[in-house]
């Protein structure tokens, strides 16, 4: 069964923060100006792209599919 858009969206944005995870857990091994620069300069744009993508796949709706999905409620009083 193929996947939703949103979900492979949402996977993609935990992929990416997991790979910035880990890259900021093996920076913090070694000191020096090295693995500062591989933490300013990798991991924390993987983290902010996941970041963006996830609350992107969050807003994003297809307007055909949006429209068919609401139905109205009416309650008597």
């Amino acid at each position: 069964m193929a996947a939703l858009p949103i979900e492979r969206r949402i996977r993609w944005a935990g992929i990416l923060i997991a790979a910035g995870l880990v890259v900021q857990l093996i920076t913090f091994i070694w000191f020096g100006p090295l693995p500062f620069m591989a933490f300013i300069l990798v991991s924390c744009p993987l983290v902010a792209i996941g970041i963006l993508i996830y609350l992107y796949s969050l807003v994003a709706t297809q307007s055909s599919g949006v429209e068919g999905q609401h139905t109205s409620r009416t309650t008597d009083i």
